[in-house]
């Protein structure tokens, strides 16, 4: 059984190859943009499809990353539903010739089952967290055995990732490409802005009482009227960076207290916040951030959220184009 989990239409687009239950080759579609001439790579690659087809055999199966009805129905609800058409998966599959049959995966399942299937734990918390799935923007998940259990869903437009993107455009940057600049760009500043942007925007106390945050408003309006009277931009990055931090803090800390498990996995693309992550490591026996946590990684993932079991996997299956 040849199965490909894909990852496209949308974001950078990924795509994964499984023969029976194995993962052998996974990549990304800006492995194969040479030139490196565009920053997002939503579409598939003619050549990784070629590798595919020609390495491990057409598929008889497709599994994809998310739900696309349950995803039209958000777009619909932000006021976002000229993206809809984006959600024939079937007929955007087609395009690249690719007529397998399709199966679904849930967005945060997917994300969760890359972090713990891929993880070697025997049983851990997973937390998940990024800018939205279908509907969820923060998930919490207990793993076991095999077994994956969802203990907490927070839905959008209560978004974590959301807010950093808000607060990347706030900082004078490029929403949705320049948020990995924040960590560094508020390196030398004081803290003044902190307690300012936590009181303006979260509505939740970050001390570890409650699971995920909620904010006062839809941060997916973007961040140019956070504020505007505080004019360091220095000072508002460290903000945003402090602020985030003390989400995760509040959240691990929760997750500590309420869950069994020594082990924290973090994924979801807010999973790339190495600064964040290595705040909670020394609270936990282990920690682990899986290769490519954002959707990347869910074309791994989605498969084996079907699989549900731990996968023969290595960091070795992901094309290295050096």
């Amino acid at each position: 059984m040849i199965t490909w989990g894909m990852v496209g239409n949308s974001h950078d687009a990924s795509m994964a190859c499984f023969v029976d239950d194995k993962p052998y080759w996974a990549c990304m579609a800006k492995d194969f943009d040479h030139a490196q001439m565009k920053d997002s790579h939503p579409d598939f690659h003619w050549t990784m499809i070629e590798v595919a087809n020609q390495s491990y055999g057409k598929p008889d199966k497709i599994v994809w990353y998310e739900k696309p009805f349950l995803k039209t129905t958000r777009q619909w609800w932000a006021g976002q539903g000229w993206l809809a058409k984006e959600n024939d998966i079937k007929k955007y599959l087609t395009n690249w010739g690719i007529t397998a049959p399709i199966e679904y995966a849930w967005h945060h399942h997917a994300h969760a089952s890359y972090g713990y299937y891929t993880s070697g734990f025997d049983d851990a918390t997973i937390l998940c967290m990024d800018s939205i799935g279908e509907w969820e923007c923060l998930t919490i998940w207990k793993g076991e055995g095999s077994k994956l259990k969802k203990v907490y869903s927070q839905k959008y437009p209560h978004s974590v990732g959301l807010f950093y993107s808000a607060m990347t455009q706030r900082c004078g940057l490029e929403p949705n490409k320049d948020e990995y600049k924040i960590c560094n760009m508020g390196k030398g500043a004081k803290g003044t802005y902190v307690d300012l942007l936590q009181k303006m925007v979260i509505a939740d106390p970050l001390d570890g009482s409650l699971p995920g945050v909620h904010f006062k408003f839809n941060l997916h309006r973007g961040g140019k009227h956070i504020l505007p009277e505080l004019e360091d931009d220095i000072e508002m990055a460290y903000a945003t960076q402090t602020v985030y931090e003390r989400i995760l803090q509040s959240n691990s800390n929760w997750c500590r207290k309420k869950l069994p498990s020594k082990n924290l996995i973090i994924t979801g693309g807010c999973a790339l916040n190495k600064q964040a992550n290595d705040k909670v490591k020394g609270d936990w026996k282990n920690l682990y951030v899986p290769k490519n946590p954002g959707d990347p990684g869910s074309c791994i993932g989605a498969v084996a959220s079907k699989i549900q079991k731990h996968l023969d996997y290595s960091e070795k299956v992901w094309y290295n184009k050096v």
